[in-house]
């Protein structure tokens, strides 16, 4: 693989650091909402964490083209391709890797968090209409514990996330 060929790769691996690195700053943004309880924060963060997690996941799958164009043998991971660059950009590409795994870790503890911080709210909010209310304590929760609605599926961009970080 030549220096005309890694660039655009390099390119779109930066764009994922990127990428990942606004993800984390989304749902630090989004554990503040929920402890400082601005329920207008919260929902409009949750949209921007849905849609640039969709942003994340066609950044992904192009890499994965690219990256099956590139390889001369046909593989599709990007680890055997960094293989078969030469020393000084490889380098590179390995650091751009470790970065994206790092922001994904980051991503994903961050998210265990966000979610257990909606449980609590979600548990204080019960228990106080619980007390205040004890008839609407009868009434069936709308909404699982993990915040999510308990008629629908969870969220695939949400998973994908789950999934990939």
């Amino acid at each position: 693989m030549n220096q005309n060929n890694y660039e655009p790769l390099a390119n779109l691996l930066r764009d994922e650091v990127v990428g990942y690195g606004q993800l984390l700053q989304l749902l630090e943004d989004q554990r503040s909402a929920l402890i400082q309880q601005d329920e207008g924060l919260i929902l409009s963060l949750n949209d921007e964490v849905t849609n640039h997690t969709v942003y994340i996941k066609r950044l992904n799958e192009r890499r994965k083209r690219m990256v099956a164009e590139l390889h001369a043998e046909g593989e599709s991971g990007i680890l055997l391709l960094i293989e078969s660059i030469e020393s000084a950009p490889q380098e590179m590409f390995k650091e751009l890797i470790r970065e994206i795994n790092r922001l994904i870790r980051e991503s994903q503890s961050q998210l265990t968090r966000n979610q257990m911080l909606y449980r609590r709210a979600l548990d204080i909010s019960r228990e106080t209409l619980r007390v205040l209310r004890p008839g609407a304590a009868e009434t069936p929760n709308l909404y699982r514990r993990d915040g999510n609605p308990r008629v629908q599926q969870r969220n695939a961009n949400a998973a994908y996330v789950a999934r990939t970080a």
